[in-house]
Protein backbone atom coordinates (compact mmCIF):
# COMPACT_ATOMS: atom_id res chain seq x y z
CA UNK A 1 0.00 0.00 0.00
CA UNK A 2 1.48 3.18 -1.01
CA UNK A 3 1.42 5.82 1.25
CA UNK A 4 1.08 9.58 0.57
CA UNK A 5 4.84 10.27 -1.21
CA UNK A 6 5.25 6.99 -2.65
CA UNK A 7 6.54 4.64 0.28
CA UNK A 8 4.51 1.52 0.85
CA UNK A 9 2.03 1.89 4.39
CA UNK A 10 2.08 -1.28 6.28
CA UNK A 11 -0.98 -2.37 7.47
CA UNK A 12 -0.02 -2.04 11.00
CA UNK A 13 0.91 1.54 10.06
CA UNK A 14 -2.69 2.09 8.81
CA UNK A 15 -3.91 0.25 11.70
CA UNK A 16 -2.59 2.54 14.03
CA UNK A 17 -3.56 5.56 12.05
CA UNK A 18 -7.32 4.16 11.84
CA UNK A 19 -6.74 3.98 15.87
CA UNK A 20 -5.81 6.97 16.56
CA UNK A 21 -8.37 8.95 14.34
CA UNK A 22 -10.60 7.05 16.57
CA UNK A 23 -9.43 8.53 19.35
CA UNK A 24 -9.11 12.53 18.15
CA UNK A 25 -13.06 11.73 17.16
CA UNK A 26 -12.93 11.78 13.81
CA UNK A 27 -11.85 8.20 13.12
CA UNK A 28 -14.44 5.03 11.99
CA UNK A 29 -16.05 5.63 15.29
CA UNK A 30 -16.18 7.36 18.74
CA UNK A 31 -14.72 5.87 21.13
CA UNK A 32 -16.63 5.51 24.43
CA UNK A 33 -13.71 4.96 26.80
CA UNK A 34 -10.38 6.86 25.19
CA UNK A 35 -8.23 6.08 27.55
CA UNK A 36 -8.40 2.21 27.44
CA UNK A 37 -8.20 2.94 23.54
CA UNK A 38 -5.35 4.34 23.92
CA UNK A 39 -3.72 1.62 26.07
CA UNK A 40 -5.08 -0.63 22.70
CA UNK A 41 -2.99 1.81 20.59
CA UNK A 42 0.01 1.53 22.73
CA UNK A 43 -0.52 -2.38 22.70
CA UNK A 44 -0.53 -2.32 18.94
CA UNK A 45 2.22 -0.34 18.27
CA UNK A 46 4.27 -2.58 20.40
CA UNK A 47 3.56 -5.37 18.69
CA UNK A 48 6.33 -6.94 16.06
CA UNK A 49 5.22 -6.42 12.63
CA UNK A 50 5.01 -10.20 12.05
CA UNK A 51 2.78 -10.90 14.65
CA UNK A 52 0.68 -13.47 13.35
CA UNK A 53 -2.70 -11.04 14.39
CA UNK A 54 -1.75 -8.61 12.55
CA UNK A 55 -0.33 -10.66 9.71
CA UNK A 56 -3.70 -12.63 9.53
CA UNK A 57 -5.74 -9.39 9.71
CA UNK A 58 -4.14 -8.13 6.41
CA UNK A 59 -4.31 -11.52 4.59
CA UNK A 60 -8.61 -11.11 5.34
CA UNK A 61 -8.39 -7.56 4.38
CA UNK A 62 -5.99 -7.86 0.87
CA UNK A 63 -9.10 -9.76 -0.92
CA UNK A 64 -11.90 -7.99 0.35
CA UNK A 65 -11.67 -4.79 2.36
CA UNK A 66 -13.56 -7.21 5.09
CA UNK A 67 -11.33 -6.40 7.98
CA UNK A 68 -11.45 -2.15 7.31
CA UNK A 69 -15.51 -2.34 6.49
CA UNK A 70 -16.68 -4.95 9.32
CA UNK A 71 -19.22 -3.05 11.72
CA UNK A 72 -18.60 -5.76 13.93
CA UNK A 73 -15.37 -4.37 14.19
CA UNK A 74 -15.36 -1.04 14.28
CA UNK A 75 -19.27 0.02 15.89
CA UNK A 76 -19.28 -3.04 18.32
CA UNK A 77 -16.06 -3.75 19.23
CA UNK A 78 -13.96 -0.44 19.48
CA UNK A 79 -16.16 1.92 21.02
CA UNK A 80 -17.15 -0.05 23.78
CA UNK A 81 -13.58 -1.57 24.82
CA UNK A 82 -12.84 -0.68 28.37
CA UNK A 83 -16.53 -0.99 29.53
CA UNK A 84 -16.30 -4.32 30.08
CA UNK A 85 -12.85 -5.49 29.08
CA UNK A 86 -9.66 -3.81 29.71
CA UNK A 87 -7.19 -6.86 27.83
CA UNK A 88 -6.11 -5.50 25.12
CA UNK A 89 -4.58 -9.26 23.72
CA UNK A 90 -8.42 -10.36 24.12
CA UNK A 91 -10.03 -7.30 21.90
CA UNK A 92 -7.09 -8.09 18.93
CA UNK A 93 -8.60 -11.52 19.09
CA UNK A 94 -12.01 -10.79 19.32
CA UNK A 95 -11.43 -7.79 16.23
CA UNK A 96 -9.30 -11.06 14.18
CA UNK A 97 -12.29 -13.43 14.75
CA UNK A 98 -15.11 -10.83 13.73
CA UNK A 99 -12.94 -10.10 10.16
CA UNK A 100 -12.53 -14.02 9.71
CA UNK A 101 -16.27 -14.57 10.55
CA UNK A 102 -17.30 -11.73 7.90
CA UNK A 103 -14.46 -12.68 5.40
CA UNK A 104 -16.44 -16.52 5.50
CA UNK A 105 -20.17 -14.88 5.09
CA UNK A 106 -18.83 -13.17 1.74
CA UNK A 107 -16.74 -16.47 0.57
CA UNK A 108 -20.41 -18.03 1.16
CA UNK A 109 -21.97 -15.72 -0.37
CA UNK A 110 -19.75 -15.45 -3.44
CA UNK A 111 -20.06 -19.52 -3.68
CA UNK A 112 -23.54 -19.72 -3.91
CA UNK A 113 -23.92 -16.84 -6.66
CA UNK A 114 -21.71 -18.95 -8.64
CA UNK A 115 -23.56 -20.46 -11.49
CA UNK A 116 -24.45 -24.21 -11.45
Amino acid sequence: MRGKRGWIVTFKEEFLRELDDCLRGFGAVPAAHPAELARFVDYVRALPEDDDRLRSLAGVDQGSGSFWNNPAVWWEQVPGFGADDADCARLLDRMLDEAISDEIDVLEMEIRELPG
